[in-house]
């Protein structure tokens, strides 16, 4: 009788963490983003009290960025710092994970889980840059060699 007791909550558990998930990949898949929001957008509520994000007061820096990038007249790192004063306060990492993610365009992400492949699918909020500009970064930064830093 002790066992089920010990055990009755590890099912209850299991069980709200497979609706959670469930509920989120759902959720995203409707083209809602579920987290916290990315760079130069925030966390709202539309008119049904549903989360969306809209774009934020960073949003015209994270636009500024990919088209500074696409003009190809700065070394991304170069970039980078010069954002970094205009309010940007981003990593390395972040700010090339920031050029690559799909959500400034529109579309989000839903990864694979079980035996579901992973897709893109459209988003409802807002693009910060038209999908023109977002390939055109992309194959700047393609195009361009790496340099690694020598210590």
């Amino acid at each position: 009788m002790k066992a089920f007791y010990l055990a009755a909550p590890q099912v209850e558990n299991a069980r709200r963490s497979l609706n959670t998930t469930n509920g989120m990949r759902r959720t995203l898949k409707e083209g809602r983003y579920v987290s916290t929001a990315p760079y130069g957008f925030k966390n709202t509520r539309d008119e049904q009290n549903r989360p969306i994000i809209t774009p934020s007061g960073m949003a015209q820096v994270v636009k500024k960025a990919f088209e500074e990038i696409a003009s190809g007249n700065f070394q991304i790192e170069v970039l980078r710092k010069r954002l970094l004063k205009e309010g940007l306060k981003i990593s390395r990492s972040n700010f090339y994970t920031l050029l690559r993610n799909p959500i400034y365009y529109g579309l989000i992400t839903v990864k694979a889980y079980k035996d579901e492949p992973e897709e893109i699918v459209q988003g409802i909020h807002e693009p910060i840059i038209s999908e023109a500009l977002k390939n055109w970064c992309f194959l700047i930064t393609l195009s361009k060699p790496c340099s690694r830093m020598r210590y």
